[in-house]
């Protein structure tokens, strides 16, 4: 490798935690090069998007419009059926002007710290948190700071929440359903989260990307809608999962209009725009699909978990059965022994050709973690195969 001129040997400190590398991504590699390998690590939800979305891309791409930039917030029309879904399956007294279209729910969290967090403010995630979450606040200059959920339960801690507040206490996170564990927030927890808050002038940002996927009667509670945490949340959303699309990079922030518009002004800075023909995709997508399609998509979800789930315990995985999302947090111990997670990883694709995410990702401190994070957003013929596999390491 050539080596650095020295101009470039300074870089910035807010980022060299990332010099660590991504097993995220590189064990995707590792899997995609594996014949007949079966990725359930990365959660790229492999299936089919939905019609009127894939045609109003094409027909904006065929000439509907001009291709030029979009207003850096979005396309008026895609914010006003952003915020008239945000009205019918949030109950949120959302209009356009609350809402910035962005690239993804990153690219909303990325524009929020940017715009909302000064160096050395903390930032609390509940563990265990979305790993994007953890590695993306320091590059605000922020520090993050791990508050645990129960372990057995995924409940919500008042006290160690309590306990983790401080001063520099400046915003957090909540993640619902959640990314690997699959909790989903009740509203009484919420609720609870709104009276320990109150008095204070901490944020709290969301990221609600599997609202649709609440499983076993539960249903998705959006905090903004919460009355002791409204004026106070930043809802972050995308559109990734829902319409599987996870390559487009469409989502968006909603709140109050003056910050949703600093936001968008420092998204446009980032990023200028998200792409016309995707946003228009969305749109119609929006305004064509009905109700009956979240709730094909819901079940659809709690079949597969329910299938997956079953495949993992006859192979000897421990683990609770999540509330939501399409993750499944699971003890490898009784299947790999007392591996750490990323070598548990390797064994696993070594031997029956599948991958996961090493657990430790989701923890602050890796010491004692023995799971991987499964997913199982994949079309029926590749999650039997995946599920025949994994029982084969019980013989």
């Amino acid at each position: 490798m050539t080596a650095l001129h020295p101009a470039f040997a300074r870089q910035a400190a807010r980022r060299r935690h990332l010099d660590q590398g991504n097993l995220l991504r590189s064990l995707t590699q590792v899997i995609n090069a594996v014949p007949g390998g079966i990725n359930l690590g990365q959660g790229v939800c492999d299936l089919d998007a939905p019609a009127p979305l894939r045609a109003g891309a094409l027909a904006s791409i065929d000439g509907g419009d001009r291709q030029l930039y979009t207003p850096y917030a979005g396309l008026p029309e895609l914010r006003a059926a952003i915020a008239a879904k945000l009205q019918r399956h949030n109950g949120l007294p959302y209009a356009a002007d609350n809402v910035a279209v962005t690239t993804g729910s990153s690219g909303a969290f990325f524009a929020a710290g940017t715009t909302l967090l000064e160096p050395g403010d903390e930032v609390v995630l509940f563990e265990p948190f979305y790993s994007y979450h953890w590695t993306t606040v320091p590059l605000f200059g922020a520090v993050p700071v791990a508050v645990p959920l129960d372990r057995p339960t995924l409940a919500f801690d008042p006290g160690a929440l309590r306990r983790a507040l401080s001063p520099r206490t400046r915003a957090i996170v909540v993640n619902t359903p959640g990314n690997p564990s699959g909790k989903v927030w009740a509203r009484d927890e919420l609720e609870l989260l709104g009276e320990l808050l109150d008095g204070t002038d901490i944020l709290v940002l969301t990221d609600e990307v599997y609202e649709y996927m609440c499983f076993d009667g539960r249903r998705h509670t959006a905090p903004a809608s919460v009355p002791s945490l409204a004026a106070r949340t930043l809802t972050l959303n995308s559109f990734s999962k829902t319409y599987s699309i996870t390559g487009w990079r469409i989502g968006f922030l909603a709140g109050p209009a003056a910050i949703v518009e600093k936001c968008g002004i420092v998204f446009d800075q980032i990023e200028v725009c998200a792409a016309r023909p995707l946003q228009r995709g969305v749109q119609r997508a929006l305004t064509e699909l009905p109700d009956a399609y979240y709730q094909d998509l819901q079940s659809g979800y709690q079949r597969k978990r329910d299938a997956f789930c079953a495949a993992l315990r006859d192979a000897g995985f421990q683990f609770e059965v999540p509330q939501g999302a399409y993750y499944v947090l699971a003890d490898y111990r009784p299947v790999f022994g007392d591996l750490d997670p990323h070598a548990a990883v390797l064994r696993m694709i070594e031997r029956i050709q599948v991958n996961a995410v090493p657990g430790h990702l989701f923890f602050a401190k890796p010491d004692g973690v023995h799971s991987m994070r499964f997913q199982f957003a994949v079309d029926w013929p590749v999650l039997e195969q995946a599920m025949a596999r994994l029982r084969s390491l019980a013989r």
